[in-house]
């Protein structure tokens, strides 16, 4: 059971990893549209290897189309907005408001799903215990972005933050946690999770390719990268880390339930973020953790505790 509690805060590390490693390898194909593309492919490859493992068809019965609803194949778009906004918040925002804000965003978006029933969702009202979880996220958010700057640094025009990119970080959660959603009312209505997000991920590429085609984004411009060799070789593992954390959550919440599986997680993605600010990690820009920006991420952590557990 210790060993089950232990591996979704790989899943979380894993997630924090996607977004700097998926980083890197826009700066060498140039294009935050392409970079996608390399990752959502090589994510539904592996998940079509995992469903067809499972013994579960990749194919879809055309009753199916017909007899639900047309929004449960918009994860995929979904998704592929979501991590695109990532790609161009990494550099600008470090490791830390990469993962905070999108967070936050899904937080609140997750508590409106929960509120009214969205996307075919069971009904959960808010409670003051909710609410109580929601304010510390809040704080938690606001402390560790930097949102409230001193007056001196404002006089200094040292403020670190920028608040469309903050805005569209959380727009960006909104997303992702409608992703959730849907695909997991898909998982209900094709009996299986991994065939949902293999669904998902299949559908986020076949966009991504009609894009590069409409802006005419040559495969040739992957040859940079490519020719970066064995040093670089981790640019590539984004899309299998994002796969591997679908899977994983599938496989987990069954056994030790949504609400340990989503808290544990967040601390290895809250606590592998801070670690990839503070040292660079992953060819990335070095931005030292402060102890505010430390506190500020443990409030945000008791709060999404309290309410998936309270």
């Amino acid at each position: 059971m210790i060993l089950l509690a232990l591996i979704p805060v790989l899943m979380g590390s894993g997630l924090a990893m996607q977004t700097a490693v998926n980083s890197k390898l826009r700066q060498y194909v140039g294009s935050p549209y392409l970079a996608s593309t390399v990752s959502f492919t090589i994510g539904a490859l592996f998940l079509i290897g995992l469903t067809v493992a499972s013994g579960v068809t990749p194919w879809i019965a055309a009753s199916t189309f017909a007899d639900n609803p047309w929004w449960i194949w918009l994860g995929g778009l979904l998704g592929v907005l979501g991590m695109t906004v990532n790609l161009l918040l990494f550099p600008r925002l470090g490791s830390i408001q990469t993962a905070v804000l999108p967070l936050f965003g899904q937080i609140i978006m997750g508590v409106l799903i929960d509120q009214f029933g969205l996307f075919s969702s069971p009904q959960s009202g808010l409670t003051w215990i909710k609410a109580f979880g929601i304010l510390l996220v809040t704080v938690g958010m606001v402390v560790t972005t930097g949102m409230v700057s001193s007056t001196q640094a404002q006089r200094n025009g040292k403020q670190s933050h920028n608040l469309f990119l903050q805005l569209l970080g959380i727009g960006s959660g909104f997303l992702m946690a409608s992703q959730t959603a849907i695909n997991g009312h898909l998982g209900v209505v094709l009996g299986s999770s991994v065939h949902a997000a293999m669904v998902s991920f299949t559908v986020g590429a076949v966009l991504l390719f009609v894009l590069l085609a409409v802006l005419r984004l040559p495969l040739t411009a992957l040859r940079p990268a490519i020719h970066a060799g064995g040093h670089f070789w981790w640019i590539w593992l984004g899309g299998f880390l994002g796969a591997l954390y679908v899977f994983g959550s599938a496989w987990l919440v069954p056994q030790i339930g949504t609400g340990q599986v989503v808290v544990i997680a967040l601390f290895g993605q809250l606590f592998f973020s801070a670690l990839i600010d503070h040292f660079g990690l992953f060819e990335s820009l070095v931005n030292r953790v402060a102890l505010t920006r430390v506190l500020g991420l443990i409030t945000m952590f008791l709060g999404v505790a309290s309410i998936h557990f309270l």
